[in-house]
């Protein structure tokens, strides 16, 4: 009979994924995630060449998943920001871990090491799908470039961060009020956007 693996890749990288939301990028070694698996170490060294593999592995994991049940909102062409908003709430609320993670670096982070040109082809291509969900919930806004795009992150993402952050942080439950709160702004923000945008 075949003898299959007890450990695979995925044990691996989502044990990358719990250790970074939970303590941080920093705390990520081939170590660290050997331990939290209960694997050997030559086991996480076998499927993974250094921990910045792994790390880019978890962080495109998380970002495909993001875009998919949260950008792939904005990506619509309805202008329904408020769906794009709500998506993240949701997400959040859904994988409060995953969203933890991408909260250690909001931004891409630095992988501290190099990356093969396969590896590195994929995560630029990753951003490209997320920055073009991003363009297209413009393009159906049709308002002006830069004053749009600054605005339009404000509604979509940094104002919803902002609320749910101190409850993933704590980890603790988003409460419904966050709801209420982020529809004021989001649809105050919106309207100021309508009246300033040039016709």
């Amino acid at each position: 009979m075949v003898r299959l693996a007890k450990f695979n890749e995925n044990h691996f990288i989502d044990s990358a994924i719990e250790i970074a939301a939970q303590c941080g990028f920093a705390a990520v070694s081939m170590s660290a995630i050997a331990l939290k698996v209960g694997a050997p170490i030559g086991s996480v060294y076998h499927r993974f060449d250094s921990r910045s593999a792994i790390l880019a592995r978890a962080w495109l994991r998380v970002k495909a998943d993001f875009r998919g049940d949260v950008a792939s909102l904005w990506a619509r062409g309805d202008g329904d920001t408020w769906a794009g908003v709500h998506g993240l709430l949701d997400w959040c609320r859904r994988k409060p871990v995953y969203a933890r993670f991408l909260l250690q670096c909001e931004d891409n982070p630095d992988f501290n090491g190099a990356l093969s040109a396969e590896l590195t082809a994929e995560l630029e291509a990753e951003q490209a799908e997320l920055d073009a969900c991003f363009e297209r919930c413009m393009a159906a806004l049709q308002g002006d470039g830069s004053h749009l795009s600054s605005t339009l992150r404000f509604m979509l993402i940094d104002a919803p961060v902002a609320i749910v952050k101190p409850y993933l942080t704590q980890n603790q439950p988003i409460p419904a009020s966050a709801d209420a709160m982020l529809r004021a702004s989001h649809d105050a923000v919106r309207g100021w956007a309508a009246l300033s945008t040039p016709h």
